[in-house]
């Protein structure tokens, strides 16, 4: 950045002239915005982040020690804008792509556990008794309610809801014994 901004206009600007700002503005404006660009690569956050110095370059225009290069203040504060752009950015990419691989290492897990737990039902269901077995099908799998179970398969309601009860036993006592496992 070549020093083309003169002790006079850092004074204006100093004195909250909005012309001084413009000069200012006008004068760095691009050439902030190259240099923030080559170190972030991304022409639309190195243009937000040139926008933002400017803004914060107004709001702390009493601030300017007209003493020192402008040139060397302005690059400082462009240069570590860029820094703590970089620095947010890695952080942030490495949190989410933490999340995503909790997400995809829960899922399969997730997704293994309950392929395992569904096999170990289904080995259940097949060891029970066949009256059993056709109870508990009919009721879980077609949805039949008790009396319709009964009527089906010629029997009372009350042995239809024994079975049940006693598959039901079965199988909570599977996934007991898989979880105690899992543990």
């Amino acid at each position: 950045m070549s020093n083309k901004i003169d002790i006079k206009t850092l004074e204006a600007l100093r004195q909250d002239s909005h012309e001084a700002f413009e000069e200012v503005f006008i004068t760095y404006y691009g050439k902030t915005k190259a240099f923030i660009q080559g170190y972030i690569k991304s022409s639309p956050d190195a243009e937000e982040l040139t926008e933002d110095l400017f803004v914060n370059l107004w709001m702390n225009r009493h601030s300017v020690d007209i003493s020192r290069s402008f040139d060397s203040y302005l690059h400082t504060i462009a240069r570590n804008s860029a820094i703590n752009f970089l620095k947010h950015k890695y952080v942030e990419d490495t949190y989410l792509s933490s999340v995503q691989q909790q997400e995809c290492s829960s899922t399969s897990e997730e997704d293994l556990i309950a392929k395992e737990l569904g096999l170990l039902i289904d080995d259940t269901v097949e060891k029970m008794p066949e009256q059993r077995r056709k109870i508990y099908m009919l009721s879980r799998n077609e949805g039949l309610s008790n009396e319709e179970i009964a009527v089906r398969l010629n029997t009372t309601k009350r042995n239809v809801e024994s079975q049940l009860s006693l598959a039901l036993k079965e199988i909570r006592k599977t996934i007991s014994g898989f979880f105690l496992l899992l543990a």
